[in-house]
């Protein structure tokens, strides 16, 4: 998948790609993932962060984080 395609999709297939990208060990880091799908990281990041998904790196994972609910 390459940065055109990722964006037609919905955010949760996006994260749903990512996660799973990063899940397989092939990538060190999500910006050596973003580099390889040609996806600015930066901008990523900012337009997740809108719908509540955060990187975590120690977990080289994105998450949801809703703010103002208690677990």
């Amino acid at each position: 998948m390459y940065g055109h395609q990722f964006y037609q999709y919905p955010i949760k297939k996006r994260i749903e790609f990512l996660n799973g990208e990063l899940r397989t060990g092939q990538y060190n880091s999500l910006e050596e993932l973003a580099a390889d799908v040609f996806i600015d990281i930066e901008d990523l990041k900012e337009e997740l962060r809108k719908d509540g998904y955060f990187f975590v790196p120690e977990l080289k994972q994105f998450v949801r984080i809703e703010v103002g609910h208690a677990g």
